[in-house]
């Protein structure tokens, strides 16, 4: 069996990745396919020795709670934003229930607070990429280094390990 541990930072959560060139649909012919570090964001193949429908989305989402403030980017003078709750979240994008509409596209910064003890997490710039009746999804586009880290921390708490032998 070829490990499916992340070749840079060692960790079993990871996950089928969609394709994206030509050599990830031929090599999977030979059921090698390509997988997505759920928490340095390293993609690689691996032999995985049968067939597997591949998912949609490269990164796996957590279920969570926190409250979270959101406004446009960039916002008018004086504009204070509106809360809401962060249902789950990824490395590269969340979910929010919020009762604020935003257009598809909307380019919006966000903050959210994961603990009473904790300081704020802070995304730069995010775009709403859809929107349902019970929230908005959203793409993060930029934030600060440290953020991405701390955000990192969370989903390695809340993301539960990957048995090796799972497809």
């Amino acid at each position: 069996m070829t490990s499916r541990r992340c070749p840079r930072c060692g960790t079993i959560k990871t996950k089928l990745a969609p394709r994206k060139t030509l050599s990830d649909s031929l090599c999977s012919a030979f059921t090698i396919y390509p997988f997505r570090c759920q928490l340095c964001a390293k993609r690689f193949r691996t032999f995985l020795g049968h067939r597997a429908k591949l998912p949609r989305r490269g990164f796996e989402r957590v279920s969570v709670s926190f409250p979270v403030w959101i406004k446009p980017r960039p916002a008018p003078p004086l504009h204070m934003g509106r809360e809401g709750v962060l249902e789950n979240l990824s490395l590269r994008g969340c979910r929010i229930r919020a009762e604020t509409p935003f257009a598809l596209g909307t380019r919006v910064e966000l903050e959210f607070q994961y603990a009473d003890t904790s300081f704020p997490i802070t995304i730069d710039e995010a775009v709403v990429r859809s929107i349902t009746e019970d929230g908005i999804g959203l793409r993060f586009v930029q934030l600060q280094r440290a953020d991405e880290r701390r955000i990192r921390q969370i989903i390695d708490l809340w993301l539960p390990e990957q048995a090796e032998s799972q497809p």
